[in-house]
C-alpha cells in the first residue's frame, strides 16, 4: 500500500517494464488498497516523527510483514512520537481519507461479475480500521495482506499467495496497483496488470 514511509522517505517506483498479457475477460480481479481503492498520505504523521525517521521506518517495516505484533508496535511507536496511548490510534489512522477512489457502485458490480480480491502491503492496525470504515472490503472473495503473509510486494511470496487465492491461471488475473514496480512484478508472473491513476483506468481493460 504505501508509496513512501511515514518518516518521509519516498519509494521511487520503477517503470513497469513488462507488457501485460493478451486481452480477454479475466477470471479474477485483484486490487491494491492504498491509493488504488482508498486515498492516503503520511503527511499527518510526519511532524511527530521528524526527529526519529530511521527508527520509525524500521518499526513500520517490521509491522508490515508481521514481524512485530500490533501491541508492541503501538507501544514503541507511541513512545517515539510522544503520544499518549489513547491518542495513538486516531493519529496512526489519520493517514486515510474516508472515501473511495473507485465508486462503490462500480465495485459492487465487479463483485457480482468477478472473483475480486485484495493484495496490499499494510499492517494489522490499519487493516482493522479500513475494514471498519469501508465494510465493502469484507465482501471481497479474498484479502491478501502483507502482515498475514509475512512478505510485502514486490516479494514473489505475496504474489504467489494471491495466485492461490484467485483460483485461476496467472494469465486470467487482472491486477490494478498505483506503483509501477508492483505492476511490473505481477506482469513478470504472467498476470495482466495495469498502473492505476484513477477509476477511469478500469474501464478499458474491463470494457466498461
Amino acid at each position: 500500500m504505501p508509496t513512501s514511509s511515514p518518516s518521509g522517505q519516498s519509494c521511487q517506483p520503477q517503470a513497469a517494464s513488462c507488457q501485460p498479457a493478451a486481452a480477454g475477460r479475466p477470471s479474477a480481479l485483484i486490487f491494491d488498497l492504498g491509493q488504488t481503492l482508498v486515498p492516503f498520505s503520511f503527511e499527518p504523521l510526519r511532524p511527530q516523527l521528524e526527529s526519529c525517521r530511521a527508527a520509525a521506518t524500521a518499526l513500520v517495516n517490521e509491522l508490515e510483514i508481521g514481524a512485530l505484533d500490533a501491541a508492541r508496535f503501538q507501544q514503541k511507536m507511541g513512545r517515539l512520537a510522544g503520544l499518549a496511548p489513547e491518542a495513538f490510534l486516531p493519529w496512526w489512522n489519520s493517514i486515510f481519507e474516508p472515501r473511495w477512489l473507485v465508486p462503490p457502485e462500480l465495485l459492487r458490480r465487479l463483485l457480482r461479475e468477478y472473483r475480486v480480491g485484495l493484495l496490499s502491503n499494510t499492517n494489522a492496525l490499519h487493516f482493522a480500521y479500513l475494514e471498519q470504515t469501508f465494510p465493502l472490503l469484507r465482501e471481497f472473495a479474498f484479502r491478501i495482506v502483507s502482515h498475514e503473509v509475512g512478505a510485502a510486494k514486490p516479494s514473489a511470496r505475496i504474489y504467489a499467495a494471491a495466485e492461490a487465492a484467485a483460483q485461476c491461471a496467472p494469465a486470467d488475473i487482472l491486477y490494478f496497483d498505483d506503483i509501477p514496480e508492483f505492476v511490473a512484478a505481477a506482469r513478470r508472473r504472467g498476470w495482466r496488470a495495469e498502473v492505476f491513476a484513477g477509476a477511469d483506468d478500469l474501464r478499458r481493460p474491463l470494457a466498461l
